[in-house]
């Protein structure tokens, strides 16, 4: 009965360090993140309504991490932002707009993962975007580059991870909390430029909301 005991603790405790060998000291892991945003906008009037903006912005974001001590990692992020609108412009007779932003950033940071059961948990990324691109705008079929941009983003994401099998994490980071500056230059003369800075929640204006991730775990 004792040998029976023994052996159901032992099973109990190896399968309870192996659902947390993920985020322990030593783990390596590689993946990347997708992350979207939508918005349209309408205008109403008493007889009609008529499509406002559209914008569609989307990021790609591949990097490599490891954990430093249990539950604590640093990671370094490759990102690939680009923003998409359009709009209809009154220039002499209605034309449309379309404006095509691409971005890429480069973002180190510190993630800390709060397990709450044996395959999920919670966890809170503190990061530093730097990133650099181009605006270009396409106007009846005619493309030229409007502004070159800079930006840089300093701030906390909170976020939730799932751990299907031991090696593989799916993980969603929303929201944002910290500062941001989006610097916008004209390509024809740099003294021309406009900096747009945020702070606070929600201070978000060079990644989406909403990323999705898969990482996977390369543990000890």
């Amino acid at each position: 009965m004792k040998k029976i005991n023994l052996l159901t603790i032992a099973i109990i405790f190896a399968t309870a360090m192996s659902s947390f060998a993920q985020t322990s000291k030593g783990t390596l892991f590689i993946g990347g993140g997708l992350g979207f945003t939508s918005k349209s906008e309408k205008e109403k009037t008493s007889s009609s309504t008529t499509d406002g903006d559209k914008i569609f912005s989307y990021s790609i974001n591949p990097g490599v991490g490891y954990f430093i001590s249990d539950k604590l990692a640093l990671g370094l992020d490759f990102g690939f932002t680009g923003e998409n609108s359009t709009s209809t412009q009154n220039i002499i007779v209605p034309v449309e707009v379309e404006l095509k932003t691409t971005l890429f950033n480069i973002t180190p940071y510190a993630r800390y993962y709060w397990m709450v059961g044996d395959n999920f948990g919670f966890t809170g990324t503190l990061g530093v975007g730097i990133g650099s691109g181009t605006t270009k705008t396409t106007i009846t079929n005619t493309t030229n580059t409007t502004s070159k941009i800079s930006t840089l983003e300093v701030g906390f994401r909170p976020g939730i991870v799932f751990f299907p099998t031991n090696k593989v994490g799916l993980e969603a980071n929303f929201g944002f909390v910290g500062f941001s500056s989006l610097t916008d230059k004209d390509p024809n003369n740099s003294s021309n430029k406009t900096i747009t800075s945020e702070f606070g929640l929600g201070a978000n204006s060079i990644t989406p909301e909403l990323s999705l991730g898969f990482r996977y775990y390369l543990t000890k």
